[in-house]
């Protein structure tokens, strides 16, 4: 497993995302733990897109975190581990 943290604005805060890549026989996918507005933990997953291009939330996921969804993209494409 690789790992990597990223800083990434919501709203008109900045928050540390921890990223975490695994595989599996489905493929790789990213695994992402950070603080909602209360401070309190959650995680949420992305996988690659349907074209490749890039990386989307596994269903589910909090509505906020769509509003964010290309820079957690980006944060995964920038390091190169996927």
């Amino acid at each position: 497993m690789e790992r990597f943290s990223k800083k990434i604005a919501v709203g008109k805060e900045t928050k540390l995302f921890e990223f975490t890549r695994m595989e599996n026989v489905n493929g790789v996918k990213f695994f992402i733990k950070s603080t909602d507005a209360d401070q309190k933990p959650f995680a949420c997953s992305l996988k690659k897109s349907q074209h490749g291009t890039g990386w989307k939330l596994v269903p589910g996921s909090m509505r906020w975190l769509y509003e964010i969804e290309e820079e957690l993209s980006n944060a995964i494409i920038e390091t190169r581990l996927s």
